[in-house]
């Protein structure tokens, strides 16, 4: 066996669990529910669903802390998303379209295709990297979170300020600084998906003309 030198805050797969939801929108309500109830890690949510993996992978992937601080992964999906995650996507489109018979062959060949790409994804761990890439590129909309866990949706290329006007007008009129992820940062500073943000308002600022 390779050893392979791991710090520990990289264990974050030690306890994960899958949840499994009827429709896209409860698999965001449940994002919700879950970043509400616990502390979320940030820079560890994934939109899978919005930016499917190259080989048509699609979930949300969050990590939360629990007891004594422990990194829990979680995966959140639809029925349908974990049939053609299991199955693959040959079986997925026999299911939508109402063949009683799969033809197994077919389902190897999308099988090993879909274990290929996930096998170069790991092993020459690029995954962060086209991830944020896809993100970037080619998704209209972001998704943040309010200190408490709230899910706010914006327009890719939002900024503290729009976060602050999403969440209530008189939040963006008074707001003059904002903390991504816990840090001081600039209010032009360009959203990403899974930033955690934290308006810093004043009673004395007024709106800009």
């Amino acid at each position: 066996m390779q050893r392979k030198n791991v710090t520990f805050e990289q264990l974050s797969d030690i306890m994960a669990f899958r949840v499994v939801v009827d429709d896209v929108g409860e698999c965001y309500h449940t994002l919700g529910a879950l970043h509400s109830s616990y502390p979320t890690v940030p820079g560890r949510f994934k939109d899978f669903i919005s930016t499917p993996k190259p080989n048509g992978y699609r979930s949300l992937h969050t990590t939360v802390l629990g007891p004594e601080n422990q990194r829990i992964e979680i995966q959140i999906r639809t029925h349908e998303m974990h049939r053609e995650a299991d199955l693959g996507v040959a079986a997925h489109w026999a299911y939508k379209e109402g063949s009683k018979k799969v033809d197994m062959k077919d389902l190897k060949q999308y099988r090993w295709l879909r274990e290929l790409l996930d096998i170069l994804e790991q092993e020459a761990r690029p995954e962060d990297f086209l991830e944020n890439t896809k993100l970037e590129l080619f998704q209209d909309k972001v998704f943040v979170f309010s200190p408490k866990g709230d899910l706010i949706e914006l327009p890719n290329g939002a900024t503290p300020v729009d976060f602050a006007y999403a969440v209530h007008s008189g939040v963006g009129d008074k707001c003059v600084g904002a903390k991504v992820n816990g840090r001081i940062a600039p209010l032009n500073t360009k959203l990403v998906n899974g930033d955690q943000v934290d308006i810093i308002t004043s009673k004395t600022q007024t709106p800009s003309p």
